[in-house]
Protein backbone atom coordinates (compact mmCIF):
# COMPACT_ATOMS: atom_id res chain seq x y z
CA UNK A 1 0.00 0.00 0.00
CA UNK A 2 1.42 3.30 -0.94
CA UNK A 3 0.27 6.37 0.01
CA UNK A 4 -0.51 9.21 -2.82
CA UNK A 5 -2.15 12.37 -1.72
CA UNK A 6 -4.01 13.90 1.40
CA UNK A 7 -6.59 16.59 1.39
CA UNK A 8 -8.11 18.03 4.58
CA UNK A 9 -11.44 20.30 4.54
CA UNK A 10 -10.41 22.11 8.16
CA UNK A 11 -12.64 19.44 10.17
CA UNK A 12 -11.80 16.15 8.94
CA UNK A 13 -8.47 14.70 6.78
CA UNK A 14 -8.15 11.79 4.21
CA UNK A 15 -5.60 10.19 2.63
CA UNK A 16 -5.51 8.34 -0.75
CA UNK A 17 -4.02 4.95 -0.63
CA UNK A 18 -3.04 2.99 -3.53
CA UNK A 19 -2.34 -0.94 -3.69
CA UNK A 20 -2.25 -2.86 -6.86
CA UNK A 21 -3.48 0.49 -9.02
CA UNK A 22 -6.30 0.90 -7.11
CA UNK A 23 -7.01 3.88 -5.22
CA UNK A 24 -8.68 3.68 -1.59
CA UNK A 25 -9.77 6.74 0.32
CA UNK A 26 -9.75 6.19 3.77
CA UNK A 27 -10.11 8.72 7.33
CA UNK A 28 -8.84 8.42 10.83
CA UNK A 29 -10.36 5.39 12.72
CA UNK A 30 -11.38 3.66 9.54
CA UNK A 31 -10.05 0.12 8.67
CA UNK A 32 -7.92 -0.62 6.30
CA UNK A 33 -6.88 -4.54 4.99
CA UNK A 34 -3.19 -4.89 4.02
CA UNK A 35 -1.46 -7.76 3.59
CA UNK A 36 -4.51 -9.67 4.79
CA UNK A 37 -4.42 -7.94 8.16
CA UNK A 38 -6.71 -5.63 9.49
CA UNK A 39 -5.11 -1.90 10.80
CA UNK A 40 -6.73 0.98 11.81
CA UNK A 41 -5.93 4.39 10.52
CA UNK A 42 -4.54 6.27 12.95
CA UNK A 43 -3.48 9.29 11.65
CA UNK A 44 -2.91 11.28 8.70
CA UNK A 45 -0.27 13.48 8.19
CA UNK A 46 0.95 15.56 4.93
CA UNK A 47 2.90 13.27 3.56
CA UNK A 48 2.28 9.71 5.84
CA UNK A 49 -0.54 7.23 6.66
CA UNK A 50 -0.17 5.99 10.58
CA UNK A 51 -1.78 2.55 10.60
CA UNK A 52 -2.14 0.57 13.94
CA UNK A 53 -3.27 -3.27 14.16
CA UNK A 54 -5.84 -3.18 16.73
CA UNK A 55 -6.43 -5.95 19.24
CA UNK A 56 -2.43 -7.33 19.13
CA UNK A 57 -1.02 -8.10 22.39
CA UNK A 58 1.80 -5.87 23.06
CA UNK A 59 5.29 -7.50 23.76
CA UNK A 60 7.53 -5.97 27.02
CA UNK A 61 9.05 -3.44 24.65
CA UNK A 62 5.83 -2.34 23.24
CA UNK A 63 4.31 -1.57 26.62
CA UNK A 64 6.94 0.76 27.81
CA UNK A 65 6.93 2.44 24.06
CA UNK A 66 3.04 3.23 24.74
CA UNK A 67 3.50 4.98 28.11
CA UNK A 68 3.31 8.42 26.70
CA UNK A 69 5.04 10.82 26.33
CA UNK A 70 8.12 8.41 25.56
CA UNK A 71 10.95 10.41 27.72
CA UNK A 72 14.49 9.51 27.97
CA UNK A 73 16.26 10.98 31.05
CA UNK A 74 13.24 13.62 31.60
CA UNK A 75 13.62 14.75 27.94
CA UNK A 76 10.73 14.12 24.93
CA UNK A 77 12.16 14.91 21.75
CA UNK A 78 9.66 15.84 19.02
CA UNK A 79 10.67 15.36 15.26
CA UNK A 80 9.18 17.87 12.61
CA UNK A 81 5.72 17.02 11.42
CA UNK A 82 5.93 13.88 13.05
CA UNK A 83 2.30 13.70 15.41
CA UNK A 84 3.50 12.09 18.78
CA UNK A 85 0.23 10.32 19.61
CA UNK A 86 -0.74 9.57 22.90
CA UNK A 87 -4.30 7.84 24.52
CA UNK A 88 -5.92 11.50 24.43
CA UNK A 89 -4.11 14.08 22.81
CA UNK A 90 -1.12 14.65 19.94
CA UNK A 91 1.62 16.67 19.38
CA UNK A 92 3.20 17.94 16.33
CA UNK A 93 6.35 20.07 15.88
CA UNK A 94 6.51 22.21 12.60
CA UNK A 95 7.83 26.02 11.45
CA UNK A 96 11.44 25.41 12.55
CA UNK A 97 13.73 27.96 11.60
CA UNK A 98 17.45 28.29 11.85
CA UNK A 99 18.24 32.20 12.87
CA UNK A 100 17.67 32.39 15.90
CA UNK A 101 16.81 28.07 16.48
CA UNK A 102 12.65 28.09 16.45
CA UNK A 103 9.58 25.76 15.84
CA UNK A 104 6.57 26.02 16.83
CA UNK A 105 4.16 23.17 18.72
CA UNK A 106 0.74 22.19 18.42
CA UNK A 107 -1.45 20.13 20.82
CA UNK A 108 -4.55 18.41 19.97
CA UNK A 109 -7.01 16.54 21.41
CA UNK A 110 -9.81 14.25 19.44
CA UNK A 111 -9.80 16.49 17.07
CA UNK A 112 -10.20 20.01 18.66
CA UNK A 113 -6.66 22.29 19.16
CA UNK A 114 -5.55 22.79 22.90
CA UNK A 115 -2.56 24.79 22.46
CA UNK A 116 -0.10 26.60 19.58
CA UNK A 117 3.04 27.30 20.76
CA UNK A 118 4.40 29.75 18.12
CA UNK A 119 7.85 30.82 17.57
CA UNK A 120 9.51 28.80 20.54
CA UNK A 121 12.79 29.39 21.49
CA UNK A 122 15.58 27.51 23.97
CA UNK A 123 14.72 28.25 27.18
CA UNK A 124 10.74 28.57 27.09
CA UNK A 125 7.90 26.97 28.51
CA UNK A 126 4.89 24.92 27.76
CA UNK A 127 2.16 23.07 29.29
CA UNK A 128 1.13 19.71 27.90
CA UNK A 129 -0.69 17.12 29.48
CA UNK A 130 -0.69 18.80 32.57
CA UNK A 131 2.40 18.72 32.44
CA UNK A 132 5.50 21.76 32.00
CA UNK A 133 8.37 21.45 29.86
CA UNK A 134 11.03 24.06 29.10
CA UNK A 135 11.86 23.74 25.63
CA UNK A 136 15.69 22.35 25.98
CA UNK A 137 17.14 22.55 22.16
CA UNK A 138 15.91 23.02 19.21
CA UNK A 139 17.34 22.04 15.48
CA UNK A 140 16.39 23.02 12.46
CA UNK A 141 17.83 20.19 10.24
CA UNK A 142 18.00 20.56 6.70
CA UNK A 143 14.57 20.91 5.31
CA UNK A 144 15.50 23.36 2.21
CA UNK A 145 16.04 20.45 -0.16
CA UNK A 146 13.62 17.98 -1.03
CA UNK A 147 12.15 15.74 1.36
CA UNK A 148 13.27 12.65 -0.40
CA UNK A 149 16.63 13.84 -0.91
CA UNK A 150 19.53 12.10 1.42
CA UNK A 151 20.57 15.48 2.16
CA UNK A 152 16.93 15.90 4.03
CA UNK A 153 17.00 16.25 7.58
CA UNK A 154 13.96 16.93 9.79
CA UNK A 155 13.82 19.73 12.13
CA UNK A 156 13.83 18.43 16.08
CA UNK A 157 12.84 19.85 18.86
CA UNK A 158 13.90 18.48 23.15
CA UNK A 159 11.88 19.50 25.78
CA UNK A 160 13.00 18.71 29.57
CA UNK A 161 10.44 17.96 31.70
CA UNK A 162 10.21 20.73 34.65
CA UNK A 163 9.67 19.07 37.75
CA UNK A 164 9.78 16.19 36.93
CA UNK A 165 12.70 13.85 36.34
Amino acid sequence: MTYASAAADGKSRTAVLTQGGRKTTVAPRQKVTLGGGVYVVAQICTYRVVLTAPGKNLTEQEKDMAKWPSIDNGRWTLRWHVPDTGPDMSVVADNFAESPPSCSIGVASKGQYLASYRDLLVGDTVEIDDRRWQVASIDAGNMDVAIDSPDFAPGRVRLRELGGA
